[in-house]
Parts: structure tokens; sequence; C-alpha cells
């Protein structure tokens, strides 16, 4: 190796060590130098490092200091937020309720909203349905039909599921209480009528009860006493909304049971009973609950008229 060759490879050596060294003196804010000039400085030996320090000298001196990360990152971001564009919610505006849709609309947009009811969730829709299948023209009466039927099966087959499932293993709580629910939610989506909802009512009285035997429960308590109410079962809905009361004399959902009891008997006397036991106790009601019992008195009689 001759002597050229060492020096030429000293030369470089202390040419990267340089370069390191005021890589870290940038890496850590100390020289204010972008990091782009690091090529420069790297493949351009004794100026490139010389360049950058001088660099470094003249920001410092001009007070001309790179804008920070943090702020380079706001400005981006800042210029980011301006370039959305906002959401044109003019259409929103000109919407209506889907219920008036089928009263107003044109044939064709009647058909247009049922497809795509029929295209989202028909699920959420099912009160509006039921109301499509009286609307006067024949094809917006075929979709909901189809859409109802789609959702019926869908309903009977998780039903099934459940009830299988609970048959399986008949000690499960859990199997017992999900399948009790969803009866439950199957009858309120009013998708079973007539003779079948009474069925379904009945089943659903039998599992509420069942559930209520192996543990008590106010919830439970007062969905049995509401189904049993609406079967026509007096005597049954008279001991569990008994058993609540005694539970808890002050249950406001408990009275409200027993005023609607007593109304399903028709028997104006025992509403009145009622009505003075609640405010002789002075039981706290809810909003519903306040105007259920204003429908029951005199002063309610007054406002409504």
């Amino acid at each position: 190796m001759t002597v050229m060759t060492i020096v030429a490879s000293i030369a470089v050596l202390l040419h990267l060590l340089v370069c390191l060294i005021l890589w870290l003196l940038i890496r850590f804010d100390v020289l204010e130098v972008k990091g782009t000039f690091l090529p420069f400085m790297l493949l351009v030996p004794v100026w490139g490092p010389l360049c950058t320090v001088l660099l470094h000298t003249r920001n410092t001196m001009l007070g001309k200091r790179l804008a920070t990360p943090t702020l380079e990152r706001m400005r981006v971001e800042d210029q980011e937020r301006r370039s959305v564009l906002v959401e044109d919610r003019s259409a929103i505006a000109d919407t209506v309720p889907l219920e008036e849709a089928l009263i107003v609309d044109t044939p064709k947009q009647k058909r247009s909203l049922m497809l795509s009811i029929l295209n989202e969730n028909p699920s959420r829709y099912i009160g509006l349905l039921q109301q499509a299948r009286l609307n006067e023209d024949a094809e917006v009466v075929h979709y909901a039909a189809t859409a109802m039927a789609q959702i019926s099966k869908k309903e009977d087959m998780r039903l099934r599921q459940l009830e299988r499932a609970y048959e399986k293993d008949p000690t499960s709580d859990t199997a017992l209480a999900e399948y009790c629910d969803y009866v439950g939610e199957y009858l309120a989506s009013g998708l079973v009528q007539g003779h079948a909802r009474q069925m379904q009512r009945q089943k659903y009285a039998d599992l509420l009860a069942l559930r209520l035997n192996r543990r008590f429960d106010d919830r439970v308590a007062r969905a049995l006493a509401q189904v049993r109410i609406d079967l026509g079962d007096e005597d049954g809905a008279r001991s569990v909304i008994d058993e609540l009361l005694s539970r808890d004399p002050e249950s406001g959902d408990a009275w409200l049971l027993r005023l609607s009891l007593e109304a399903s008997r028709q028997d104006g006397k025992a509403v009145a009973e009622v009505v003075d036991e609640i405010r002789r106790r002075h039981v706290y009601l809810g909003a519903e609950g306040r105007q259920a019992l204003r429908f029951w008195t005199d002063d309610g009689a007054g406002e409504a008229a």
C-alpha cells in the first residue's frame, strides 16, 4: 500500500467522522440546518462540512431559525383541514318522514323508497312496511309484503335456534334468558298477529314465570305482570303485582301496573282507589307515569278538553 493510499484513506475516515459528528449535532437540534443539506455535506469533502457550519452560523446570526417539527406538522394539518370539503346537507333539508312519503309521493318515488328500504336493513322499518302493505299502489304493497316475509323468516329462524338451544340445556339460565328476551322482542316487533300472537304471548308468560321462579328480578316480574294483563289473566297479574309491591311499596312501575290491571277490568271504582293510593303515598312516577295518572283524573280530563 502506497503512502498516498494511506493518506487518502485517513482523509476519508476523518471526513466521515466529521460528517457523523455534524449529523449528531443536527439530529439533536444543536445545528440549525435542514436535513436535506446532509447529502451535500457527505458527498463534498471539506467544503460540505464547512458549508454546513457556515449555514448554521448564518441562521443563528440573522435569527432565521427553522420552524420546529411541531409547528410544521400543525401547518400541514391546518392545510389538510382547510382542504376538506364541507358536506352538502341541502338535500337532507328537503327530506320528509317516510310515512308521509308513502302518502304524498308519486308512485315512482314510492317504489324507489321501498327498494332503498329493501337494500338497507328492512328490520328497522317494520312499522313503515306494515303501513305500506295497505298502500293503494300494488307494486309498493308487493315490495312491502316481500320485505315482511323476509324479515319474518329471519326472525322465525332465530327464534327456533334459541328455542333449540334452550331445549338442549333447559337448566341453563343464560339459554332461558336469551330465548325469553327474544320472544318478548318478537312480540314487540308486531310481526306476529292473531292467534299466533296469542300463542307467543302465552309462551312468553310461561318463560317469564320460569325465570322468576329461579330468581326474582324486578324487570322480569314487571314484564310478566304486563303480559298476563294482556292475556286477560287477572289473578296471575295481581299475584305478581302484589309481590312487587310487597318488596317495594313505593315502586312507581308496580303501581302503574296495578292501575293498568284495574283499567283492563273496566272497574272505575278500583281505578279511583289506586289513583288515590298513589297520591296518598306520594309515589314517584316518571313523565310517562304522570301522564298515565292524569288520564284517569278529573284534572287530566279537563286538560284534554
